[in-house]
């Protein structure tokens, strides 16, 4: 699927499929295109594809995030976004909806962070919306997988 929301100084997701993510919102000499974290970049679109997990954040902050499958959550994970303090954190697990063990959870819970746990590509989408609105959020996503 492919969708575009441009809304002019934040980085956004453009379109999502089996394996990769691509923003929107980069410049060619964004420290992040420059360090590796962006895998691929189409220069002409101005696109970032992004083949790992990946949070971001509505300030366009870009980490690799450690998990790369559901099976491998644990509290350390959820522990960088808690330093942040969004207003809210959307965790995308993949192609299916998976809730995280509670313990992960609870690592927001007890700071006051909101969270939304969805599929990916419902994740994407409500970033790009909670953007368009000016809302602090950080989106956590593991890539979709082939069935």
């Amino acid at each position: 699927m492919k969708f575009v929301l441009e809304t002019g100084q934040n980085i956004l997701i453009h379109g999502y499929d089996i394996g990769k993510i691509s923003i929107t919102g980069l410049e060619s000499d964004h420290p992040d295109v420059k360090s590796g974290l962006v895998d691929e970049w189409d220069g002409d679109n101005h696109l970032g594809i992004i083949k790992k997990s990946i949070s971001i954040r509505t300030d366009g902050t870009m980490k690799h995030w450690q998990p790369q499958a559901n099976s491998e959550f644990n509290p350390e994970h959820f522990l960088s976004f808690v330093e942040k303090t969004p207003e809210i954190v959307l965790l995308g697990t993949g192609k299916n909806l998976c809730f995280p063990p509670q313990d992960c959870l609870s690592v927001l819970q007890q700071q006051n962070i909101g969270y939304e746990v969805m599929d990916t590509a419902a994740a994407c989408r409500t970033f790009n919306v909670l953007v368009a609105e000016g809302r602090d959020v950080i989106l956590a996503v593991l890539m979709i997988e082939k069935s």
